[in-house]
């Protein structure tokens, strides 16, 4: 696909490594399959899998995803967590040598009947209260025996999903890792508990797997913590181009809807980004960084371009503004637009790369 827009991403796999080093020391005893679903965060899925090539294994949430990982060239263990949803998606799955989540008993049925001569590992995932997918407690000792009765099911691991674990002390992730710990302690089975927040908070030290996503590519999976204060570096930086400078008179409106008033005489520069880029559309007075200079949007964001104050701000047309990365922090822009990192990322790569 030829990208035709303007604004312009830089994946820092230097940086993407060194966050893996990180998830290495906040678990030094769990295996790590890094989370690369959604084309890695909006990072581009074949770059950041071979950037990261000491990891332990990889997940996504799409079959496709996990295909196309296989296809090309790579070996090591691929986790789909929304597994299958038919007897031809089962036979991929065995195919390419892929370990689905079962959330679901009729997932059961269908490996039941499926007559294979090749292994496959599974996961079973409990719902211990992220209400979302995954096998009721009370269905655990039942489903997990059905699977240790197929014959070409090698391993069937344990899995779980914290629903508040970017508040650490949120009283729902206790109750979830007693609940989950009661079960698995019932069986000799692989465990996997922790995505980002529950890695960095230490919420489950003891796990054979750690699942770790956003914390990779440099955001915070915290409520109350930084990227830096968990010593994370920013891997995607968004820049687009200074395309105009006007000088405003005081009382001019800027943008649609006439929504922001000059208080003063001004210069106000025009950046060529916008919604079409996936910048996003309720940023308001977000942060951005011209020539290491910080100033703010003013205005609404349009499909094409932001509006940015420039009092005080030494510039030309055609500098780089950054929108996100090393000097603005993408958790501080997500918080302007009413959302999280993950979406600004997700969003704004898709379109890009």
């Amino acid at each position: 696909m030829v990208n035709n827009r303007a604004a312009k991403i830089t994946v820092d796999l230097a940086a993407l490594q060194h966050n893996f080093q990180q998830v290495k020391n906040y678990a030094p005893d769990s295996r790590v399959m890094v989370v690369i679903k959604a084309n890695a965060y909006g990072h581009g899925m074949l770059q950041v899998a071979k950037s990261l090539e000491l990891a332990d294994g990889f997940a996504v949430a799409q079959l496709s995803e996990a295909i196309t990982l296989r296809n090309n060239g790579f070996d090591k263990p691929i986790s789909v967590f929304q597994g299958f949803a038919s007897d031809e998606q089962l036979q991929l799955m065995v195919q390419y040598d892929l370990r689905p989540a079962i959330s679901q008993s009729w997932q059961i049925d269908l490996l039941e009947a499926h007559k294979q001569r090749s292994s496959i590992d599974v996961w079973l995932k409990i719902n211990t209260g992220m209400g979302r997918l995954g096998i009721s407690p009370d269905e655990v000792d039942s489903c997990y025996q059905r699977l240790q009765n197929i014959n070409y099911i090698n391993q069937t691991g344990l899995m779980m999903h914290f629903a508040n674990a970017d508040e650490p002390v949120h009283s729902t992730n206790q109750s979830q890792i007693d609940q989950f710990l009661k079960l698995s302690g019932l069986y000799k089975a692989q465990t996997s508990v922790s995505n980002s927040a529950a890695i960095v908070s230490h919420l489950l030290p003891q796990q054979d797997w750690v699942r770790p996503g956003i914390m990779l590519y440099g955001a915070s999976p915290l409520l109350n913590k930084t990227a830096a204060d968990l010593q994370l570096k920013p891997v995607m930086s968004l820049q687009a181009e200074l395309i105009a400078i006007n000088d405003y008179k005081k009382g001019q409106a800027v943008g649609y809807g006439d929504s922001w008033i000059c208080p003063e005489d001004m210069p106000v520069g025009i950046v060529n980004i916008g919604y079409g880029d996936g910048y996003p559309r309720h940023a308001n007075a977000a942060p951005v960084a011209v020539n290491g200079q910080r100033c703010q949007l003013i205005g609404r964001v349009s499909m094409d371009s932001i509006a940015i104050d420039l009092r005080g701000i030494q510039t030309v047309c055609g500098d780089l503004v950054e929108c996100w990365g090393k000097q603005i922090s993408v958790d501080e822009v997500a918080a302007c637009a009413g959302t999280i990192s993950y979406e600004l990322l997700c969003h704004t790569g898709g379109f890009q790369l």
